[in-house]
């Protein structure tokens, strides 16, 4: 790199917002920077996090729903069938009382009516069970529906998840790393700091490269690993 290549460089990572140069530890901000990309991550997760969230409650929404107007009548259903069967064995003795005093009365056809009546009253619970079973049927093929649809919309997200992270990938290995290796260099070639005597040692060695990124104790090294190292 030419000094005045180098020199230009430095002016422009040295202006301020007005064009005027600075102090470079004033316009740097190193501290300022870190909080600024902690934050575009925070930021991010959140954010994709709920586009996934949202996208998957909208698509449900229908279902959840009918889910619960289906636990709700079952639910119904069984304080019906329990009501009926509290009071059944009374109904049973109360209808074949009247039934008698009909009988007695000399009118056979009303007694065949109110025993059919208590006949259709007995059957009450046998349809409510019916029903409640295809209410779990139901709920059953919803609950399939929404894992249907919880995949489908997870591999939609993903489509739009990963172009997020090869951005971040790319930001950070391609344009600050390799960005900055690069200007480690060009920095010792602008200083004539890269030669190496019996009195010193060039300025830059595999340590400042290596010493970017976090240690193989460190939880960012871990993760690392398990993505790229495979």
């Amino acid at each position: 790199m030419t000094k005045q290549k180098y020199d230009a460089e430095v002016v422009t990572t040295m202006q301020d917002a007005n064009g005027n140069v600075a102090n470079a530890d004033a316009t740097i901000q190193v501290a300022s920077m870190v909080d600024a990309i902690a934050r575009t991550f925070d930021y991010t997760i959140v954010q994709l996090v709920r586009l996934r969230n949202v996208r998957y409650a909208d698509a449900i929404n229908h279902l959840e729903h009918e889910s619960e107007q289906l636990s709700k009548e079952y639910d119904q259903l069984e304080v019906a069938i329990s009501g009926i069967q509290a009071i059944l064995p009374s109904k049973e003795r109360l209808t074949q009382h009247e039934a008698d005093e009909l009988l007695l009365s000399g009118k056979p056809d009303a007694v065949a009516a109110k025993l059919a009546e208590l006949e259709e009253f007995k059957r009450k619970p046998i349809a409510m069970r019916q029903r409640q079973g295809e209410c779990i049927d139901r709920l059953d093929a919803i609950g399939k529906e929404k894992r249907d649809i919880a995949r489908q919309v997870f591999e939609d997200w993903l489509e739009a998840v990963q172009p997020v992270i090869r951005a971040a990938e790319h930001g950070l290995f391609i344009t600050l790393l390799d960005g900055l290796e690069q200007s480690f260099y060009s920095f010792q070639e602008h200083t004539g700091t890269g030669m190496a005597d019996n009195r010193q040692r060039p300025l830059l060695n595999q340590g400042h490269i290596s010493g970017l990124t976090a240690d193989d104790r460190s939880a960012e090294w871990k993760s690392g690993t398990r993505r790229y190292g495979r």
